[in-house]
């Protein structure tokens, strides 16, 4: 099955959870959640300054779990791909209402990969990377990942043209993050 024949899951816009402090570089939480079978999964997009979403997302049952961005589901690559296929749907709905968007998908090791000295690229980022590059086209998008953070930029060029300096104020801000 290829990535254009993929199906996904209804999701929910849930609440925005917005920042106290205006000026600062973090504006908001966007909270989604959807069912995929006997799962339940929450997603966020976290909203920061120069249009930035950045995406995690983890079963529901682990929301309050230190290391729910590490756990992997056990749900098979087929469900496994319509999840990641219904959290880039998120995306692309935000860029929809926000046509200057961009977005890192965070691929955080799994619990197997957090004890390895030698790790260079994340299964996630591997497979996030994939997605990314399906999803979202060259002509709009500047596509880049750094193995060292396991985060994967998906760069919005209109917004880029706006402000040239954006992916250097991005990393500092991500670096502050």
């Amino acid at each position: 099955m290829s990535l254009s024949e993929l199906q996904t899951y209804p999701f929910e816009y849930c609440e925005v959870l917005k920042a106290n402090d205006p000026d600062h570089y973090f504006k908001a939480v966007h909270v989604y959640k959807f069912n995929a079978d006997e799962n339940r999964y929450l997603v966020t997009f976290e909203e920061y300054q120069h249009n930035l979403y950045i995406l995690h997302f983890c079963l529901e049952e682990h929301r309050d779990n230190d290391d729910k961005f590490n756990v992997l589901a056990n749900i098979g690559p087929a469900k496994a791909k319509k999840v990641i296929a219904t959290c880039v749907y998120i995306g692309l709905s935000i860029y929809k209402r926000n046509p200057l968007a961009s977005f890192v998908f965070t691929a955080s090791p799994t619990i197997a990969e957090l004890n390895k000295t030698d790790l260079t690229e994340t299964k996630r980022l591997f497979i996030y990377r994939h997605f990314a590059e399906f999803f979202f086209n060259a002509q709009d998008f500047i596509h880049s990942y750094s193995t060292a953070q396991n985060s994967y930029l998906i760069l919005n060029k209109k917004y880029e043209q706006q402000e040239p300096e954006v992916v250097l104020k991005i990393n500092d801000m991500l670096k502050t993050n």
